[in-house]
């Protein structure tokens, strides 16, 4: 049964836009597009064309897929099996890939076996988990009503996701602050030499640091989700991108031009991305045999607390770079990291760039920014997500947040 929960009186939801409506399929089109272009406005591609990624030709390849799917189109891919036993094995084929990968001496037949049994399954899997996210929005109320037809509700915009490997980013900040400056996409299949001389490139000015960070999922319509990760992770980034999809239409989807609009963006689809997903886990509760949800096997289990020494760095490095005191933040960075590794946690290079892009998730360990417990009160306050998402989708400021947090906390006091 779907459960459906009337928004609080005080904010009320606005409801069906003629306009609106007359632009979805349209919108629906470009959102990926619009992510692009928003990217590339703020990039200054440099010395690095060579190792762009081009997020034309991945809306060129995938885009008349989630039409048609977007007009009714949408065709089960034909199973076998039952929908856990795909899942099951699929997911088991992620792990020996994930362990074979990180051998010492992968062994390349071995290697192209299981992305290949892996690769039969993918169309399956996108159509299950895509399936099992949109009965969960479903649950959670997050639907539009047709008009003229009350009686009838769907949910906009539609999921859609690939499996794929998203582009790398590069983020570059000044050294005497954590701020991006700008971003770039790169290429998923550059080496760690690659990588290193890009950020090279950038850093040979001396006033700016630069960081290329892997991600877990993209934006972009349909949203890339990376394939090489658990089966709850996908769950939850598919959810997670999901929203972006979802506040594109409002005002806070279409504002990211300040690091508040865009730690706002973030924190909202990080919050309700995993209420989603938690919802998937309730309605589809999946017992994966030990070593085959897609985890990596041989990973060493960390010896200390990660987010309590993540959190500490960041305040740490945030007072040294206050007082001016570039090269002692730096020294502290790396002294972290090294000790990270002693413990069991791998981090690639710890720099002003990689807060600049790990802050942007207020509610992560890397983040100080006030806005994440902010956007967690208000979701305290919502205690369900479509009223979270009504209350924050025309949420643009951090003075539009207090205000809103200040009529919540009246409510819950009277």
């Amino acid at each position: 049964m779907r459960l459906v929960h009337e928004p609080a009186n005080e904010l009320p939801n606005k409801g069906y836009r003629p306009l609106r409506w007359l632009q979805l399929c349209i919108l629906g089109a470009v959102i990926g597009l619009v992510t692009g272009a928003s990217v590339a406005m703020s990039s200054d591609p440099g010395n690095i064309a060579p190792y762009e990624y081009s997020l034309w030709r991945w809306q060129g390849e995938t885009m008349p897929g989630a039409l048609a799917r977007l007009v009714g189109f949408d065709f089960r891919p034909s199973q076998e099996a039952s929908d856990e036993e795909i899942l099951q094995q699929y997911f088991s084929y992620t792990t020996e890939l994930r362990n074979e990968v990180n051998r010492e001496e992968p062994d390349l037949q071995r290697l192209a076996e299981i992305r290949s049994g892996r690769a039969s399954y993918e169309l399956q899997v996108e159509h299950i988990i895509r399936n099992h996210v949109t009965e969960a929005i479903e649950t959670a109320g997050v639907q539009e009503r047709l008009p003229f037809f009350n009686d009838v509700a769907l949910t906009w915009p539609p999921v859609e996701f690939r499996l794929t490997r998203p582009p790398h980013v590069l983020v570059i900040s000044p050294r005497d602050q954590i701020m991006r400056m700008s971003v770039h996409l790169l290429r998923h299949d550059l080496t760690v030499s690659q990588i290193t001389e890009i950020e090279q490139q950038y850093e040979q000015r001396g006033d700016v640091v630069a960081h290329v960070v892997s991600i877990g999922g993209m934006a972009a319509y349909p949203a890339m989700v990376r394939s090489d990760r658990n089966y709850w992770s996908i769950v939850e980034t598919a959810a997670h991108e999901w929203v972006h999809h979802y506040l594109a239409f409002y005002p806070l989807g279409q504002k990211w031009d300040t690091r508040h609009a865009i730690t706002l963006n973030e924190t909202v689809a990080t919050i309700a991305g995993r209420a989603i997903a938690e919802i998937v886990h309730e309605q589809y509760p999946m017992e994966f045999p030990a070593g085959s949800d897609g985890s990596w096997l041989t990973r060493p289990e960390a010896e200390i607390n990660y987010h309590e020494e993540m959190m500490q760095l960041r305040m740490t490095v945030d007072e040294l770079l206050g007082q001016g005191h570039v090269e002692e933040a730096e020294r502290v960075m790396e002294a972290t990291r090294l000790y990270l590794l002693e413990h069991g946690v791998r981090i690639r290079k710890i720099d002003q760039a990689y807060f600049a892009f790990r802050g942007a998730y207020a509610a992560s360990p890397s983040a100080t920014d006030p806005i994440g417990p902010k956007v967690e009160r208000v979701w305290e306050l919502s205690g369900d997500v479509e009223t979270f998402l009504v209350r924050m989708r025309d949420i643009t400021s951090v003075a539009e947040l207090d205000a809103l947090l200040r009529r919540l906390e009246a409510i819950q006091e009277a």
